[in-house]
């Protein structure tokens, strides 16, 4: 069997001749004509994609010279960064936090008995840990010069820079009012008013607010969720630099660690909410590739 297909006007298939050598049945033709048109159309869309991917680069372009003063880049930094958009961060009240185990329980208990052995063997090494992130000028200093280091490393620049300090301290708030809501809520006592024989390390006190949960623990943990998202290959770290920090406010005697549980729980729901949000704000999701260059600027 052989199959001609001539053109018609404006180069378009519109007259099927076939020439056969042997008998087909009409059928066969209509099953051959709708396989040519199934692949012109095709070959139409696929053009028509082209063209608007061009005009949209093309749009883009236009953001960043805008034809004004002449000014063009082969690598233009964050030219659609006008569009992205802001996030919103729910009141600290949004947000249920469980109860804490009644005073008497025998979880309570148990606690207590693990504090006054965790505090008692302390080493140089963990009261200079302990201290390092207890006396700061708040809860999050650290965790901002956290973020300020690894924006660094990757090379984020102008916007994206700006958007991860943004985010993380609206996180880091969202946790401290949700926190505070809860303390003053449940008003748990400290573990040092249940059993004043727990010796704080020399030169640390116990603060002047209710012990569940705690502010400390909640700012490392939706820190480290944050910052995961936007560097997803430092995850490990950041979520053991979180336990770690956690842990310190049970090694210093002021904290049950059901209250760092509580705070565990509380930041990953904060972060949930944030970084659903984030999937839709038109910025760039993550940062992966580390910046060899060392170049940074706005």
């Amino acid at each position: 069997m052989a199959l001609e297909v001539t053109e018609g006007l404006n180069g378009n298939v519109s007259v099927y001749q076939l020439a056969y050598t042997s008998h087909i049945t009409f059928h066969e033709v209509v099953i051959i004509t709708i396989h040519i048109s199934f692949v012109v159309a095709m070959i139409a869309m696929l053009i028509d994609r082209g063209m608007i991917m061009r005009k949209e680069n093309e749009k883009k372009q236009e953001q960043v010279s805008n034809g004004g003063m002449g000014w063009v880049n082969k690598h233009p930094v964050t030219p659609d960064a006008g569009a992205w958009k802001s996030i919103n961060f729910k009141g600290g009240g949004s947000y249920k936090v469980e109860p804490p185990p009644d005073n008497n329980s025998e979880k309570t208990k148990k606690e207590l008995e693990e504090l006054k052995k965790l505090t008692a063997n302390l080493t140089e090494n963990e009261i200079t840990y302990i201290k390092k992130w207890a006396i700061t000028t708040s809860a999050n200093t650290l965790w901002l010069e956290k973020a300020e280091e690894l924006i660094g490393k990757y090379g984020l620049m102008g916007a994206e820079g700006a958007r991860v300090h943004a985010v993380l301290n609206g996180a880091i708030y969202t946790g401290s009012t949700a926190t505070f809501q809860a303390k003053y809520q449940y008003l748990r006592p400290r573990p040092t008013d249940l059993d004043p024989t727990i010796q704080l390390p020399e030169g640390m006190s116990v603060p002047a607010h209710p012990s569940y949960p705690s502010g400390h623990s909640t700012t490392a943990w939706v820190s480290a969720y944050i910052l995961s998202y936007f560097f997803p290959n430092e995850r490990n770290e950041l979520e053991e630099l979180a336990a770690s920090v956690a842990l310190t406010r049970e090694q210093m005697g002021i904290h049950f660690k059901s209250d760092n549980e509580a705070s565990k729980k509380l930041a990953q729901d904060i972060a949930n909410d944030i970084i659903e949000q984030l999937k839709n704000d038109r910025a760039p999701a993550n940062y992966t590739k580390v910046n060899a260059s060392g170049n940074v600027g706005h």
